[in-house]
């Protein structure tokens, strides 16, 4: 028990990691845009004057209550990428300052292309241990199972596309980069399920009652 929990987190936590750092290569877009989350989470940073890592845990909460509303499963995955992704994010927003700005619309495109890429599959490894998902994550399998029919990248373009527009709104950086990955963002999150075999309306994740009820059988 304790080794298959030690993986599950373990394997967690890195797809938090690779998350937090390809963030980094997001930002660093600069105003060719970057993807719908991020640009949210930048409108609200330079309207509220917080830091970017703290924009995101603001998002997380009020997604945590709508995700409690819907009757999404919660867990300790959940947790950690509360905890995690903000921390990653700044950590390597900090540790990789050095990394030069996109200096051109060209290789603004470039960065937020592949990262959109990166962080498509760093949403699969976190998501595989089903030890919950993270707030927006959890928000999309709720949404999902209620459109069976539609792929899951159009349950995300469809969730994100909102997440862009308000976003963009409150000021945020907004280019043809953000629209590109609108596009194309569905492709990259199915491609990276089939690479990966993942489908992920059909894991059932462990709510926290689910890995305690474990723990106390062992």
């Amino acid at each position: 028990m304790i080794r298959e929990y030690t993986k599950r987190v373990l394997l967690c936590l890195t797809g938090l990691f690779l998350y937090g750092f390809g963030n980094v290569f997001s930002i660093k877009a600069g105003e060719v845009g970057t993807n719908a989350w991020n640009t949210l989470a930048m409108g609200i940073s330079g309207t509220a004057g917080v830091s970017f890592g703290t924009a995101t845990a603001l998002i997380s909460c009020v997604i945590v209550v709508i995700d409690i509303v819907g009757r999404g499963k919660l867990g300790f995955g959940t947790l950690l990428n509360f905890i995690f992704i903000p921390v990653f994010s700044d950590l390597c927003l900090a540790v990789f300052d050095f990394v030069p700005a996109a200096p051109n619309m060209v290789w603004g495109m470039v960065y937020t292309l592949c990262t959109q890429l990166w962080l498509s599959f760093a949403l699969v490894v976190y998501m595989k241990p089903a030890l919950g998902c993270g707030p927006r994550d959890t928000l999309m399998v709720i949404l999902g199972r209620k459109m069976p029919k539609a792929p899951i990248g159009v349950v995300k373009f469809l969730l994100e596309a909102a997440a862009l527009a308000v976003g963009a709104l409150l000021g945020a950086p907004f280019g043809l980069g953000s629209v590109l990955v609108l596009v194309l963002q569905a492709s990259m999150f199915q491609f990276a399920c089939w690479v990966c075999r993942y489908e992920p309306r059909a894991v059932e994740h462990e709510n926290f009652m689910d890995t305690i009820k474990r723990w106390k059988k062992a």
